[in-house]
């Protein structure tokens, strides 16, 4: 994150030296390397600004997704408590209707008897 960033940054101004002293003593090609250096340090920078948001804009998304999680395994543990009975006929029909989805369709194969 922060690497991309200070890097961009560090190659951005180690360019503008390049360009400086090319310009200074006439070196078209040191200063054509500094120019390049500054364009990508610049892309550098920015991308680390871009990467840095978007891990921050991950990390609330999931800060709020495991915050409603724990409000809804609540509320499931509070129905629980409070009607175990039902709780316990509900489990046993998605349990049943799981194991009916999952088992798959089976074949039978009918063989003649030997003579």
């Amino acid at each position: 994150m922060m690497d991309d960033q200070v890097m961009g940054v560090a190659k951005q101004g180690f360019g503008r030296v390049q360009d400086a002293v090319g310009g200074l003593t006439g070196d078209t090609a040191l200063q054509g390397k500094g120019k390049i250096n500054q364009a990508a340090g610049a892309a550098q920078h920015a991308f680390g600004e871009a990467k840095s948001s978007l891990l921050e804009a991950v990390d609330e998304i999931v800060g709020s997704v495991r915050g409603e999680l724990h409000t809804q395994l609540d509320t499931v543990e509070g129905y629980v408590v409070t009607r175990p009975l039902q709780a316990l006929g509900v489990a046993a029909g998605v349990g049943l209707l799981l194991g009916l989805l999952l088992r798959g369709r089976t074949r039978t194969v009918y063989t003649r008897a030997p003579r």
